[in-house]
């Protein structure tokens, strides 16, 4: 209570009030004082957190090394220590008791060189102000600094320019016992490093496999034993209450102290490293195989610490052990793994409380990190909570600990299944020289994992998942910022390049290392065996360069094969989703819930009431400029003004001036028509939204195909490599000649034209033999589906020559577009050549010379201004041209053109190179007109889902009908989805068809209600029936003609329907000709075709 003070009392709401400077003063408060001390006063906690301890020295009793060492021993033969050994240990260990140390006193430094600190040319000296401590901490301070003089690990030098501060930092659970942290943040920052790197401890670690005995080692304050060197001793002052103390020895928080510490360790043991010692700062384990080796390796290990005067701390080293705690891993000889009650206890922990908490166990966990499949995608959602609680905070400890976390459902089955993910912790092995490495890769659309295993004997006739693994490393992570958008095969190459650039020294093998990846146009990428093709550019290029470096044979497995690395990059992380507008499409719940709602007795017309009424709803939204008009409408610009807040209004206007008599006719017709008489914000993308959702019009307009890709591009990396060829109906001949069979190579095209009298396999082999005697054999072929190609004899061909034949998609030979191109050239060409030479169509076979001529020796764009001739054979290409400019030697006489042998090599070793240079151009240039043409017609992947409803196109061979029908049918289900087709399902006869995803086009999603209205729908479309026999027969004599009695598979007998014959004929002529066959009816025998 304040009594005799004068105060100003505002009446307000809040229950605090402020006081002036002269009432805190009348109260004994200064408040200039105060901030004084706020400014100085530090939180050790705070500044504890970067800093290392030091433990308060003394002087060891001799007694405790006695008792430190027998409980070793004894711990040595309770850890199975060979009993007949047991006396070599003991007396080894007992020759050496000058070694050991529980204190530090006044031991001389280490024989090792001096810790010599370098400066910044700029650097300032830094001195910081004196601190205010408390009575404790002040005489602990004075206490530890008498300690440190006394053993001359310090001298007082009051004189320094330097000084840092000393932090008494609180030891947990021990009342006013403290320890000291000096803070030489600053001196850090005016230092320059020592260029050094500490051990990978993945790679030493391994140099204990098949070891059998281990023994570790603490080197009691390791960096107190080594000199500082005094020309930067000083650098170093730290300042107590009342005195600024120099070291001699090496400080903790040092930059340069861990680096010098070790290198000056790793040449103590440098003969002995790796072979039987690993060092980590001042843990050194000492292993070997054998109990003699181990007894050796331990005596020269004790022999080397006495040259050098190092001390070992008595408390923390173990003498024997079969399996030890190393860097915080459990190791034995066979692999590493984590400790299992550092494991469950992380398992069993309860939700964290505070943002602190959750810290805490993230960091924990991240010590496991590999050895967990896909840790980092299980931590994301935490990871995330973190940092959403971080958020324009700070991150110190002090901080985090006020921040208190709340747990949704789906967030606590998030942390749920982190722990789990963590229970998992495997063990990992030794990787091993004999060994079959195998490098498993997988990538989703907001991940990546990596799996490194081994497979001691490996079986070629198995496949990946049933060999033996053994694992050695899981690797994971998220895609972050911009990764988010990189393209799937950036994705799916991300986890392989990171293998190489991270695990270089597990991947350079003398007998290199399987990698197995489940995306297929990867394999052309990154496959070791086929150069690295220019038009492969940027970030892919850089990545296949930097696999060159390796031995590896990579390996395509399908997505359900990919056991560990696919199935775990698909894991559900009840991850909510976000949307990426380059990686996943989102669908809007449908605008027009029916697909005829002018037809519909519930749709209510829109009026002028309807209008005013929405009008005073939202009167408030209305623009500046909107004025009443005589009828009460609000009107802008003289247009009445619709809100678009109105939805349901706003839906029935667009309805009205879309359907019925408007016809569907698009958006910008009707954009024109509602603009006339209605003021609407933003209309131009309201009727772009409405028009896109209609689902009559996804019937009638746009395309008949959607540009999608028809397979994995490839381009082929030399001449000769793939020949394409197709049979071209020319029409009748003055002989008996009516067809061109038309070869052609895929990168030069270089063609050949075979007339025939049909289209034959013995035409299309002999063919493809002459054409493989004179410019040798192509490794594939390519070609359409026919019975002329795709038969015994062009099968026991292509096996006899050991090529690979190749088949474009059902229903789609144009996509064999290279020779579907030449095909339209010859007939051009062969069109005017024949106007121009007045000959008749007939006389098409005998311009054919001409033709090829033509084709072969014209140049073009697309190759480089190269011809054909030029690029397969390397030969110059004459033109008409030519005869007007003949060099005059030649026209007085004939020059006999003499080989010199000697040279013969080279040139042609000169042409080879220069035939090589043309064909990358050529390949270059292609692939730039490739992604040109993709990007300017828009070609997207298809996206399906199982469950969407689609649309087919009309141009599919399989339901043309007459111009009137609509271009897409359907729609139709999506039941399944492959690489790059699809299998759908008709509503009505439950038939399923496979469809390429240029042929579909999306209608609706998986929630779309099939009721009556859609069924009808559908029905009255056309359904493409299939015939599933034919029963009978009859001749019509009202309409003149032969009919078929037809079941048709789906329906009921009761179904049955006569059909004409004419067109069944052209519908299923094979199932047609057997049924006559079988009949024997002469009659109906008569109306097969003389070609059927």
């Amino acid at each position: 209570m304040l009594s005799d003070i004068n105060c100003v009392v505002i009446d307000g709401e809040a229950d605090e009030f402020l006081l002036g400077d002269q009432t805190l003063k009348s109260l004994g408060i200064n408040v200039d004082q105060l901030l004084e001390q706020l400014a100085a006063k530090v939180d050790p906690e705070e500044d504890a957190d970067d800093i290392a301890e030091d433990d308060i020295v003394g002087v060891t009793n001799p007694d405790d090394i006695v008792n430190c060492l027998d409980d070793m021993l004894k711990a040595a033969m309770e850890n199975g220590f060979p009993a007949e050994c047991a006396e070599q240990l003991d007396k080894l260990v007992r020759q050496e008791v000058n070694l050991w140390r529980t204190k530090l006193g006044a031991d001389p430094p280490a024989k090792l060189e001096p810790l010599r600190v370098v400066l910044m040319e700029d650097a300032v000296p830094y001195r910081t102000k004196p601190r205010q401590y408390s009575a404790a901490k002040t005489k602990f301070l004075s206490e530890y600094g008498k300690q440190l003089e006394e053993f001359k690990l310090v001298f007082r030098n009051n004189q320094s320019r330097w000084a840092c501060a000393a932090i008494p930092v609180p030891k947990k659970g021990l009342g006013e016992e403290f320890r000291c942290a000096n803070d030489y943040r600053p001196v850090n920052k005016r230092s320059i490093a020592i260029a050094g790197a500490m051990p990978n401890l993945l790679v030493v670690i391994a140099k204990v496999k098949g070891a059998y005995y281990f023994a570790t080692f603490d080197l009691f304050k390791g960096f107190w034993q080594l000199m500082l060197h005094p020309d930067c001793q000083e650098f170093f002052s730290f300042i107590t209450n009342d005195t600024v103390y120099t070291p001699t020895r090496v400080p903790q928080g040092a930059t340069d102290s861990p680096i010098h510490f070790q290198n000056q360790m790793q040449e103590v043991f440098r003969d002995m490293l790796y072979d039987n010692v690993l060092i980590w700062v001042d843990d050194i384990v000492v292993f070997a195989r054998t109990v003699e080796e181990f007894l050796a390796v331990l005596k020269k290990f004790f022999e080397r610490l006495r040259q050098y005067g190092l001390k070992l701390n008595a408390k923390k080293s173990c003498l024997f052990a079969r399996e030890i705690s190393w860097c915080g891993r459990l190791i034995d000889g066979t692999g590493v793994r984590h400790d299992p009650e550092r494991v469950d206890a992380l398992c069993s922990l309860p939700l964290p409380a505070t943002a602190a908490d959750l810290q805490r166990l993230l960091c924990a966990a991240n010590w496991l990190r590999e050895s967990i499949v896909d840790f980092a995608r299980h931590a994301a959602p935490l990871q995330e909570k973190l940092e959403a609680a971080f958020a324009g905070r700070s991150r110190k400890k002090r901080y985090a600990e006020g921040l208190s976390l709340t747990w949704s459902a789906p967030e606590q089955e998030q942390f749920q299944v982190f722990l789990q993910c963590v229970a998992r912790s495997t063990k990992l092995s030794f990787p091993s020289e004999d060994a079959v490495v195998c490098v498993t890769t997988d990538a989703s659309d907001r991940g990546w994992s990596l799996i490194v295993s081994q497979v001691e004997h490996w079986d070629d006739g198995k496949g990946l998942t049933d060999q033996a693994h053994e694992l050695i490393l899981c690797k994971g992570g998220s895609f972050k910022g911009a990764q988010l958008h990189w393209s799937i095969a950036e994705k799916e190459g991300y986890p392989i390049i990171k293998a190489a650039k991270d695990l270089e020294y597990l991947l350079h093998r003398t007998n290199g290392f399987k990698l197995f990846c489940d995306h297929a146009n990867l394999i052309q990428i990154f496959c070791p065996h086929t150069e690295i093709r220019k038009h492969v550019r940027g970030k892919l290029q850089r990545w296949a360069l930097m696999l060159s470096d390796y031995r590896y044979e990579i390996e395509h497995v399908k997505g359900e094969d990919n056991i560990w690395a696919g199935i775990v990059s698909r894991w559900v992380h009840s991850v909510p989703t976000e949307s990426s507008v380059k990686t996943v499409r989102t669908r809007a719940s449908s605008a027009v819930s029916r697909l005829r709602l002018l037809c519909d007795d519930d749709f209510v017309w829109p009026t002028a009431d309807h209008v005013m009424a929405a009008q005073q709803r939202f009167r408030r939204r209305a623009p500046i400029a909107a004025v009443p008009s005589s009828d009460g409408l609000l009107l802008v610009e003289g247009r009445v003004w619709l809100p678009t807040e109105a939805k349901d209004l706003m839906q029935r206007v667009l309805v009205v001036a879309h359907c019925g008599l408007c016809a569907h006719r698009g958006a910008d017709v009707m954009q024109r028509q509602i603009q006339q008489h209605f003021h609407v914000k933003s209309l131009g993308k309201l009727v772009q939204d409405f028009v896109a959702a209609c689902l009559l019009c996804k019937h009638v307009k746009g395309g008949l195909i959607i540009q999608r890709p028809w397979s994995e591009h490839r381009e082929p990396a030399a001449r000769n490599e793939v020949l394409h060829f197709d049979y071209l109906f020319m029409g009748e001949s003055y002989g008996t000649t009516c067809y061109l069979l038309v070869l052609k190579d895929e990168l030069t095209h270089f063609c050949e034209l075979i007339p025939c009298d049909s289209p034959t396999s013995s035409v299309a082999a002999s063919a493809v033999l002459d054409w493989a005697k004179r410019y040798g054999l192509p490794a594939m072929w390519t070609s359409d589906n026919g019975t002329h190609f795709k038969n015994t004899l062009m099968e026991n061909l292509r096996e006899r020559l050991k090529v690979l034949h190749t088949f474009v998609l059902v229903y789609t030979p144009w996509v064999n577009g290279t020779v579907e191109r030449l095909n339209r050239d010859i007939l051009q060409v062969m069109r005017v050549l024949l106007l121009e030479y007045q000959l008749d169509t007939k006389s098409w076979e005998y311009l054919l010379p001409l033709v090829q001529a033509n084709l072969n020796q014209t140049p073009v764009a697309s190759l480089g201004g190269k011809a054909p001739l030029e690029l397969f054979t390397g030969l110059q290409v004459p033109t008409q041209l030519d005869t007007m400019l003949i060099p005059r030697s030649m026209q007085t006489k004939d020059k006999l053109m003499t080989i010199d042998l000697e040279v013969v090599e080279d040139e042609l070793h000169e042409w080879r190179e220069s035939l090589q240079a043309m064909h990358a151009e050529v390949k270059d240039r292609k692939e730039r007109t490739r992604l040109y043409q993709s990007m300017a017609k828009r070609g997207k992947l298809e996206n399906f889902t199982v469950g969407d409803y689609v649309l087919w196109s009309r141009v599919d061979e399989r339901l043309r009908g007459n111009k009137l029908m609509v271009r897409w049918v359907g729609p139709y289900r999506v039941t399944e989805a492959r690489e790059f087709s699809f299998m759908i399902e008709h509503l009505l006869t439950g038939d399923t068809l496979g469809v390429h995803g240029s042929r579909l086009k999306f209608f609706d999603d998986a929630s779309m209600e099939v009721n009556e209205e859609i069924l009808e729908h559908v029905s009255k479309q056309g359904i493409v029936m299939a015939v599933e026999q034919i029963r009978e027969h009859r001749y019509n004599n009202v309409a003149q003609q032969w009919e078929l009695l037809v079941s048709w598979r789906g329906l009921q007998y009761v179904e049955d329907s006569w059909e004409p014959l004419s067109s069944l004929l052209q519908d299923v002529p094979a199932l047609v000709k057997a049924y006559i066959e079988n009949h024997g009816d002469d009659d109906l025998q008569a109306q097969l075709p003389d070609d059927a």
